[in-house]
């Protein structure tokens, strides 16, 4: 099947210079940014709030000049930042798509060069090369062409249709024709983030209040959090509800039914500790998950992601073997790893070795390989505990 990416390979660089104004103040930024970005222009321009990104544009510097027209005009530096985002992810075949859909629509308004940009399926180019224009017209009304008909297929067939359908536009950037039944909805309402996944998440969600939506990707920081919130007409993002999208270990069913109890703060708390750990150390966090739930069944097993947390910042008062799944492999990985000489090993009993060793850190075999406590006491100060596990919560 021959597809589109959603995320090429090789990004051009696209980004966009604006210079902004506030309070007499200018700063220069160029999108798509980073948070710390944003503050440095928030500093720069003297807006002592993280939540106010409001700010009036002096100048645009791109390539595509119909963004000129948004100079002189209020704007806010989430929303600018979406558009340059989006622009960062086109290939240089939307990119083309992007820049005639603004000179066909003769929009003025950030709102709806958003929109655009979120359907460049709508607009098809025609050029001298008349099979690949066919070919990009039917990828842009379907989405994906089986490559069994891409070899046997002649598109210029499809171009010269569209050349002789009367409906095409000479454009100062080549010819167009325009997909009328891919319409240009409101992705962007002009208010409220709309799902664009462009970077590596844990959790993507929306939060919710009523029916206004705000998307967001965590880890977030708090500003980010905040400004969602502000968004969503409220200060405090613990009273919206959480509509979970999309997160990492989705084929996981104890980490789905943490995270889908969760509150936003938790949410972020959680995608920032996973987000910072390396692949063997998920891996190890989800045995140590699933070792925790099993093991204190009887008190409820984990009844919070905030518990989950709290596990995860301890990974080290767990000890985690993921190829060991009996008391005889256990015994003999810490012969190995005690650095006992391999020829004592036979006039040693490593099953009643690894036996001791398992009921003293009360651990278990599973298909996770072997987990046990090691540092109870850190364990217990990490669940905020004096005495016993007690339910871990």
């Amino acid at each position: 099947m021959r597809q589109r990416r959603l995320f090429p390979c090789e990004r051009r660089t696209r980004l966009i210079k604006f210079t902004v104004t506030r309070n007499g103040q200018k700063s220069d930024i160029r999108f798509p940014c980073e948070e710390k970005d944003i503050r440095r222009v928030q500093n720069e321009l003297e807006i002592p709030y993280e939540t106010d990104t409001r700010v009036k544009i002096l100048a645009v510097d791109s390539d595509i000049e119909q963004l000129s027209a948004l100079e002189g005009q209020e704007s806010d530096l989430d929303y600018l930042n979406l558009l340059g985002r989006l622009m960062y992810g086109m290939d240089e075949h939307e990119y083309s798509q992007f820049r005639m859909g603004l000179y066909h629509e003769t929009v003025f308004d950030l709102k709806d060069m958003i929109n655009i940009a979120l359907v460049p399926g709508r607009y098809s180019i025609i050029t001298d090369d008349l099979h690949e224009s066919g070919l990009d017209h039917e990828m842009d009304v379907r989405g994906g062409i089986p490559t069994s008909e891409v070899d046997i297929t002649d598109y210029s067939i499809v171009a010269k249709k569209l050349l002789d359908s009367g409906k095409c536009e000479e454009t100062p950037y080549g010819t167009l024709y325009v997909n009328e039944e891919i319409p240009v909805e409101e992705f962007f309402d002009g208010k409220h983030l709309p799902p664009y996944l462009d970077r590596q998440f844990q959790i993507a969600c929306f939060l919710e209040n009523g029916t206004d939506r705000d998307f967001l990707m965590l880890p977030c920081t708090d500003a980010e959090l905040l400004r969602s919130a502000k968004r969503l007409g409220t200060s405090f993002p613990y009273d919206l509800k959480v509509s979970i999208e999309d997160f990492d270990d989705h084929n996981n069913e104890l980490t789905a039914r943490l995270i889908r109890s969760a509150g936003i703060y938790t949410l972020n708390k959680y995608a920032t500790l996973v987000d910072g750990f390396d692949e063997d150390e998920k891996e190890k966090f989800k045995a140590v998950l699933s070792y925790i739930d099993r093991a204190f069944k009887d008190v409820g097993g984990i009844g919070s992601l905030e518990a989950a947390v709290k596990i995860g910042s301890v990974l080290d008062a767990f000890t985690w073997y993921p190829n060991v799944m009996c008391d005889e492999e256990l015994g003999m990985t810490l012969f190995e790893e005690h650095d006992v000489p391999e020829d004592l090993w036979v006039y040693l009993d490593s099953e009643s070795y690894g036996r001791d060793v398992r009921a003293d850190e009360r651990g278990d075999f599973s298909d996770d390989g072997y987990v046990g406590i090691n540092d109870s006491l850190a364990l217990r100060k990490a669940m905020n505990q004096n005495q016993g596990m007690g339910g871990i919560r």
